[in-house]
């Protein structure tokens, strides 16, 4: 049973597509309710491509919990050869009652290109 859900995020075309280098919050979600047998389920939905200038595109994918700059609770390197939605799913029983997830991505080599839909979904499920 679902207690609580929240998405956020950015359709295609609703934004400029982007170069990706360093590490940036995509976007955000809120939890609140969690008991210590819930079940937290986190959704990432990300379109991207390779911009060209290397035959693979690169990019890293991290979820990171309370703080944008603070522990990494899932991590992923994505490639593709021209363009990729990435879908990854991240469960984990439990933590506070309130939490944040943060939607992070990295392509330290400038391997990615930003050009969407970008979305988070998370659900606390009892």
């Amino acid at each position: 049973m679902i207690k609580y859900k929240h998405s956020t995020g950015a359709e295609i075309g609703s934004f400029a597509p982007f170069p990706i280098r360093e590490e940036i919050v995509l976007t955000s979600v809120s939890l609140h309710g969690i008991d210590p047998g819930d079940v937290v389920v986190l959704h990432i939905e990300i379109g991207w491509s390779n911009p060209g200038t290397f035959d693979m595109g690169e990019l890293e994918v991290m979820l990171k919990k309370d703080d944008p700059h603070g522990e990494t609770v899932d991590w992923s390197l994505e490639s593709c050869f021209v363009s990729a939605v990435t879908r990854l799913e991240c469960r984990m029983t439990g933590g506070l009652p309130d939490q944040v997830y943060y939607l992070c991505v990295r392509s330290a080599e400038g391997l990615a290109v930003m050009n969407g839909p970008y979305r988070l979904e998370g659900r606390v499920e009892a």
